[in-house]
């Protein structure tokens, strides 16, 4: 039977997340409506916990943690709805949300992908868009992606921060899914590229609100994540430069890995190591370095990967 929305969350432990977010969710579907948990792989017993709550939902069970990207696309493709709201298991969205979605969808048959505006806790904007990465942003430390404030006006953007997302199905048969080669981070950033170029609108709705734990998939194995950012955007340069441009972001990015590392071993120094946060960034490069100088071993990164 025909959906207006599929909503999918995508779950890796945290039980009281998890419930968090299913409970906002549930508050705002209607019979037209349908939800769908994908759980990678999952340690904590969560989804066992969350089954005694919630017993008719449809759970995609993933034996590995298949990545962010090849886990929406499951959902996708299970799904039936007109739209889809891919979403992570640290988010809530309000009763309203998915009929504020629906009417930009309707408004504007050209608007292929939409977000809210996301907030923390304590209800602060979180920057949830910005212009699409340049070249000349992608080199650290002299270009810089614009960092003003979101909008204040529903407005289209370059690229969304992905942690709920509201999608057109007909743009997704146009543009393609998510790329899963990506395994964790950037490719909500190379989702929204490839759809502007295909002519779908990247909208951010600031009132619509979202509100956003945010890292809670990484915080824990922080240097791990570390890896997987970098790994993720080399394949998004590889994605979107010619080769050359490739070898010249990759070797810039190096020597920026080493004058860091200079730079906070000497404050580290300095600061005899008492100041917890400088020694994280040091440790930070020394890893993230180590790994791309020794050839960029696909079993460093975080845990549990397929």
């Amino acid at each position: 039977m025909k959906k207006r929305f599929t909503v999918a969350i995508i779950h890796r432990n945290g039980i009281d997340r998890l419930k968090s977010a299913i409970d906002s969710v549930i508050n705002a579907l209607s019979p037209l409506d349908e939800i769908i948990i994908v759980d990678n792989a999952s340690t904590d017993n969560s989804i066992s916990s969350i089954l005694k709550i919630h017993k008719d939902l449809v759970i995609i069970h993933n034996n590995c943690n298949t990545g962010y990207g090849y886990a929406a696309n499951q959902a996708m493709n299970k799904g039936s709805g007109e739209y889809f709201i891919i979403c992570n298991n640290d988010i809530t969205i309000s009763k309203d949300a998915l009929n504020q979605f629906e009417d930009i969808f309707i408004n504007d048959s050209k608007i292929g992908m939409v977000s809210g505006q996301q907030t923390n806790l304590n209800g602060n904007n979180v920057r949830t868009s910005s212009k699409a990465p340049s070249l000349f942003s992608e080199f650290d430390g002299i270009g810089r992606m614009d960092h003003s404030k979101d909008p204040k006006d529903t407005s289209e953007v370059g690229i969304l921060r992905g942690a709920c997302l509201a999608v057109r199905k007909a743009a997704v048969d146009e543009a393609g899914p998510y790329d899963d080669e990506f395994f964790f981070y950037f490719e909500d950033t190379e989702w929204c590229i490839r759809m502007a170029r295909l002519n779908w609108k990247v909208i951010i709705a600031p009132h619509i609100k979202i509100p956003h734990i945010g890292g809670s998939s990484s915080n824990e194995f922080y240097s791990m994540s570390r890896i997987e950012f970098y790994r993720s955007r080399m394949l998004f340069w590889k994605k979107i430069y010619p080769k050359y441009l490739v070898v010249l972001l990759y070797m810039w990015n190096i020597l920026k890995l080493i004058l860091d590392g200079i730079f906070y071993t000497l404050v580290t120094t300095l600061t005899l190591g008492l100041n917890k946060r400088l020694k994280n960034k040091l440790l930070d490069r020394i890893f993230v370095l180590t790994w791309l100088l020794i050839g960029q071993p696909k079993n460093w990164g975080l845990p549990g990967k397929c």
